[in-house]
Order: C-alpha cells, then structure tokens, then sequence
C-alpha cells in the first residue's frame, strides 16, 4: 500500500501517549523514592523502600535514553539541549547551593562541576546526549556500556561531573537508546500488564524474604567495589546481578504504564518541573526535622508519605506552576545563539517539507534513523 509522505510527516507529529505516561508515572516513582528515603527505616518498610529504591532511577533514565535516541550533533539538537538541560542545570544548581547553605544543610560552596543533590541526573543527561552518535553507530553498544560500567567500579573515581553515577548508570540510558518501536509495542501486549504485576508481586516477596541479598548501598550507584568492601572478582557477578535485577524491575513496571491517553498524560511534558523543584521540598523536610519523625517507619508512615509525594509530583506539572517556573526551567535563551543558527521550528519546518518531497533523514547531512512519532520527546527530557 502506498503511503504518502504528508501522511508521514503528520503521522510522525503524533505524540504516543504511551511515552507520556511512563515519564510522569517514573518521576512520581522518582519523588516517592526520594521522600520515603528521608524517614527512619525499620524492618517492615524498609523491603518496599528498597524494591523502589532498586529500578526506580533506572526506569527514570532508560526512559530518557529512548527519548534522547535521535540525538544528532547539528544546530538544532545542540540548540536544545543547551536550553533544555545545560541552562536549567546552571540555574537550579545556584539555587540549590543557596538552599542548602540557607537551610544549614551545607555551607555555601558553589561549584559546577560537582552537582548539589538531585542536579547529578542533569549534568549526566547533558553528557550522555552528547554520546547518543556513539551509540547508535557502534556495534553491541549495550555490552561496551556495560562493561564501561564494570570497569568503572574497580576505580577510585572523582566526584567532579558525577562520574561514578555517569558510568554506574549508562547501561540504562544505553538500553533506552537501543529499543526500537516493536520494543514498545511488545510492551504495550494486553497480556504484558499481567506478566509485569506478577514480575513485581515476586520482586516484593523476594525482598521481603532474602532482601539480604541485594545490599541497600548498591542501590545507590554512587561507589565503587573497593568502597563496596567487596573483590572484582565476586563485585563484578554480583554487579551484574544488580543490573539484571534493575532492567527487570523496570520493564516490568512499564508494562503496567496506560497505552491511551489519560488525565496525567499532558503532565508528561512537564516532568522536568517536579524533577526539579521536589528537592526543595524534601530540603525542607530536613531542615524542620520531621525526618526524624517515628511515625514515618510505620507502615501508615510510608504510605501516607508515598501518597503526599505522588500528589506533591502531580501538582507541580500543573499549568499554574508550569507557569510561574517556565522562566526558570525553559528559559528563552536566543541571546546565546549566533544570529545564523537555526531555531529549532525553523529547523522542523525544513525537515517537514523534506519530507513532503519524500526524503527521508537518513538522505540529509547529519541525519538519522526514522523517528519514532514521540522522536521530539527529546527535547523535554526530564527526565531523576
């Protein structure tokens, strides 16, 4: 059957809803996991804290990689991810730092190279866009990440560009880059939401009957086999380990994310929003003590917690404060850009009416593989 390329070219202005849904369903995943760690421990949460603790940043991240997987090195990628990440990133880390130095938690000490908090997911993004080409030409890249991963944790690693997470975490970000459309599809199978609910029901019975075996501090992604008081030999299989447990924990809580749309799908357009602003929520928790609250390690403690958290990541895509934070999170940044590059509308507007002449991207200079119909996704990562 013949398809005309109008009809490409609409087809893939097509957001999927699919996409949306995981993104804000990962970052509400993202807040929970960063409230319910502020709050004491105890045998009875402590399981659900770190089955969450376990995928949560991992999906988070393997989301953000299918979505970064058109990435090229032309004018207007460079373009957005400078506006998008880069200065985001610059802004929230000052304000991070006056935070932290305001609330107590640490002096003042402002240092760009070395993220405050939660601001180590962007300049990990920033960086791993920036190798997106890479991946997508080299053979077997998921193996060259993982073993960049395994390598890295035989070393002592600086805490300058958050290297020791950077590494620990690029499988995942790999892994969304390589998924290709019959991936998501086969995620979408009706029968998939049923295999992915018993995945995760034997993942909660496995923690809360040999959690022993997947030690807290691994979760963390953050040190090396050395810190770890552990052998290469034995880190790397029990790394491994974690990396497997990882990827299926998060697949399976993808089967489980809605196909069509719903109320929160526009709220995965703004995830950025609750990834950044969160942290000085749970700043704030610190700095007033309720941490320390026993309540908390109850399990009505951590429910209540978990729910606030979801509803607190929920009102924070919402338009009004989208629209008291949009100068900050998607500031315009047009002064920074030499007058002769193109803007990213100029720049699709071209690739639009290339594609009414039935090119396609591969046939350009600097172009790609055929996007996915969410391929300008990447422009709104949030994506941690």
């Amino acid at each position: 059957m013949f398809v005309r390329p109008a009809d490409i070219a609409e087809k893939q202005k097509t957001r999927d809803p699919f996409l949306d849904n995981a993104r804000f369903l990962a970052v509400v995943l993202v807040v929970i996991g960063h409230t319910v760690t502020l709050f004491p421990p105890s045998g009875v949460t402590q399981p659900a804290v770190l089955l969450l603790q376990t995928f949560r940043m991992p999906l988070l991240i393997i989301i953000t990689g299918h979505l970064a997987r058109n990435f090229v090195l032309n004018s207007e990628k460079v373009r957005g991810l400078v506006t998008k990440i880069a200065v985001p990133y610059l802004i929230f880390e000052t304000l991070y730092s006056l935070y932290a130095w305001h609330t107590g938690v640490s002096d003042f000490h402002l240092q760009f190279f070395l993220p405050t908090y939660l601001m180590w997911f962007l300049m990990s993004v920033l960086i791993w866009r920036l190798t997106v080409p890479f991946w997508r030409n080299v053979r077997w890249p998921l193996a060259i990440a993982v073993g960049i991963t395994l390598v890295s944790y035989t070393h002592e690693m600086p805490h300058e560009l958050t290297l020791r997470r950077l590494f620990s975490l690029l499988p995942f970000f790999v892994l969304g880059v390589c998924l290709q459309r019959r991936h998501i599809e086969m995620l979408k199978h009706p029968v998939m939401p049923a295999v992915g609910a018993l995945v995760l029901a034997c993942g909660a019975t496995f923690y809360y009957t040999g959690g022993s075996y997947v030690p807290e501090l691994w979760t963390y992604w953050d040190r090396g086999y050395q810190w770890l008081e552990v052998g290469v030999i034995p880190g790397v299989f029990i790394h491994l380990g974690v990396l497997a447990l990882a990827t299926v924990l998060a697949g399976a809580a993808l089967t489980l994310v809605p196909r069509r749309r719903t109320w929160f799908t526009a709220f995965g357009t703004k995830t950025m929003y609750a990834y950044l602003l969160h942290g000085f929520v749970c700043m704030t928790i610190v700095h007033v003590g309720l941490n320390h609250a026993s309540f908390m390690a109850t399990v009505p403690g951590l429910l209540g917690s978990a729910v606030l958290a979801a509803v607190l990541a929920t009102l924070l895509c919402t338009a009004p404060v989208v629209k008291v934070f949009r100068p900050l999170i998607e500031p315009k940044a047009d002064w920074l850009f030499r007058p002769d590059t193109p803007a990213p509308a100029a720049a699709e507007s071209s690739r639009a009416r290339r594609l009414e002449r039935g090119e396609r991207d591969g046939d350009t200079p600097g172009g790609g593989a055929p996007r996915h119909p969410v391929s300008d996704g990447d422009r709104q990562s949030v994506s941690s």
